[in-house]
């Protein structure tokens, strides 16, 4: 019982302290680098704990099995929270025939900017409408053009904002 009971404590400290780097990485990656330090903190104090409960009994291969599933859950679960809690911005591209319903005004009425270009494609000239938003933005923007214009093509991509203030 004991066995058992110690196992579930090193999953559930894997689970977490691996959800936690996933999430840090992510900081990093998007130039949040106090946030991932303070994430870091917590992460490393936790993983401490967790692999110090393994090295007491090496051999067992369930308390080994139970970090390495920790670690894997935890991946998991970090990618899922970084989803939902959706920092920085992305880029939405919008691509309709010019003479179909534009979704520019119904964006800059919710506070979006939006950059209109005219281009021609197989079928004839189309509008390219570019929008920066926040990620956790994304299915309500992709809903309202959705509803405005269900034929349009879009693509989007991360946002890596460059300042040229120094």
């Amino acid at each position: 019982m004991e066995l058992i009971f110690s196992a579930l404590i090193i999953f559930s400290l894997r689970l977490a302290d691996q959800s936690l780097g996933t999430m840090r990485s992510l900081l990093v990656a998007k130039n949040k680098p106090i946030y991932a330090a303070l994430i870091g903190l917590v992460e490393s104090a936790i993983w401490i704990v967790a692999i110090s409960q393994v090295v007491k009994d090496i051999d067992d291969p369930i308390l080994i099995g139970s970090y390495a599933a920790g670690f894997a859950a935890g991946t998991i679960l970090g990618s899922y929270i970084e989803r939902i809690v959706g920092v920085g911005n992305i880029v939405i591209r919008v691509f309709s025939p010019a003479n179909s319903p534009s979704v520019a005004e119904s964006l800059r009425e919710d506070g979006y900017g939006v950059t209109i270009i005219d281009g021609e494609g197989k079928d004839g000239p189309v509008k390219i409408y570019l929008c920066v938003i926040p990620r956790r933005k994304l299915k309500l923007v992709l809903n309202m053009i959705e509803r405005i214009n269900p034929n349009s093509f879009i693509t989007t991509d991360m946002a890596n904002p460059t300042s040229l203030k120094k």
